[in-house]
């Protein structure tokens, strides 16, 4: 009865109306050599390795958090004379924030 199950999986592979396997491939195909196998070390080499946009994230990262922590006025309205002159305020003390 256990082998019942592995029987009716095998079943379908039984169709007559399944074609050949060399008649499913084209002549071209089968005169392909058989492709090289390489070893997987060095694929699973670089899977280990740190990536380089790791890097980068944490180098943005520290530059968000030293711009967070830079004291810098934030903006508030009124004329526009008043308004440009903060905003080169401004974009002088973001300049002087060093990233």
């Amino acid at each position: 009865m256990r082998f019942v199950f592995p029987i009716l999986l095998l079943l379908p592979a039984c169709d007559p109306g399944l074609p050949p396997a060399k008649t499913a491939m084209s002549a071209t195909a089968q005169a392909q050599p058989f492709p090289q196998l390489l070893p997987l070390d060095m694929l699973l080499a670089e899977g280990s390795r740190p990536s380089r946009a790791a890097a980068a994230q944490q180098e943005l990262q520290g530059r968000a958090a030293r711009l967070t922590g830079a004291r810098i006025t934030p903006p508030v309205t009124g004329g526009l004379e008043a308004r440009g002159q903060r905003l080169r305020e401004r974009a002088a003390q973001l300049r002087a924030v060093d990233i």
